[in-house]
């Protein structure tokens, strides 16, 4: 698994080759979202609910530096987009910056298939082109279709042809949409060679719908997951977090990720 990336590749993931990464890099493109107003506080609940990795920003990095110091940081790299405003994203931090914030790993949007958004499939590799040149890991969010509504966007020849395509273009790993089972799951990281991680999407109002989405993708081959307002935004972002660490990292089942939130309720 990523030998020649080196340690800072090795830190994003856990001795079982699995990560629980939370994304925390809402607020450059969305402002203050619920669930999201104290940063500082939301990391100390995930770390405390021990999460691998926060993918977050340039601020928060800089900022919250000692809520930071026992956990790896991946620093999101593209953005210039927003509610007041919106346009096709842009690579707005460069790999230099992400090394002088102490992270391990860069990350960066890959749609495919979008015209608002074909500027990430040129700005993609060269990011990773610069980032691979001090042994800097890249994580693509590998989209098809973006976030358009595009009836084909969780189609699993899609998705793993979006998959294929990110790590064809130097993806170290690559976070994409659950294809809705485990089996066609498995087509999509059978077909790419570098670790696929689950994105958790909109907050789900059921946990336990949540949980067993996260469940099927493990089971389909999943070497982890990247989720965002499903943590912060339920109602105890550290037993959240901890009922992922279970899913991912201890191969729990639904019920007992629940009774994990159960027991704090």
């Amino acid at each position: 698994m990523g030998e020649h990336l080196g340690r800072r590749y090795h830190r994003l993931f856990g001795p079982d080759k699995r990560s629980v990464i939370v994304a925390m890099d809402h607020g450059s493109t969305e402002g203050v979202m619920k669930g999201f107003e104290d940063p500082g506080k939301l990391l100390e609940q995930v770390v405390a609910g021990g999460a691998d990795v926060i993918l977050t920003t340039v601020g928060i990095a800089r900022h919250f530096s000692k809520e930071l110091s026992t956990i790896s940081v991946m620093i999101r790299c593209d953005g210039a987009t927003s509610p007041l405003l919106e346009r096709p994203r842009e690579l707005i931090v460069d790999a230099e910056t992400v090394l002088s914030l102490g992270a391990e790993a860069a990350a960066a949007m890959y749609f495919p298939g979008t015209a608002n958004g074909h500027g990430s499939t040129i700005y993609f590799p060269q990011l990773v082109a610069e980032a691979h040149r001090w042994n800097l890991p890249v994580m693509a969010e590998a989209l098809p279709y973006g976030f358009e509504s595009h009836k084909d966007s969780h189609e699993t020849h899609a998705v793993a042809a979006t998959c294929r395509m990110a790590a064809e273009n130097g993806a170290d790993i690559v976070k994409t949409f659950y294809t809705g089972d485990r089996e066609s799951f498995r087509q999509v990281v059978s077909s790419c060679y570098v670790p696929v991680l689950a994105l958790g999407g909109p907050r789900t109002h059921q946990d336990a719908d949540f949980l067993a989405m996260i469940r099927g993708a493990m089971d389909g081959g999943a070497a982890g997951v990247v989720i965002g307002r499903n943590v912060w935004q339920a109602a105890h972002p550290t037993a959240m977090t901890r009922a992922l660490v279970a899913l991912v990292h201890h191969d729990a089942s639904v019920a007992d990720a629940l009774q994990i939130l159960h027991d704090v309720a």
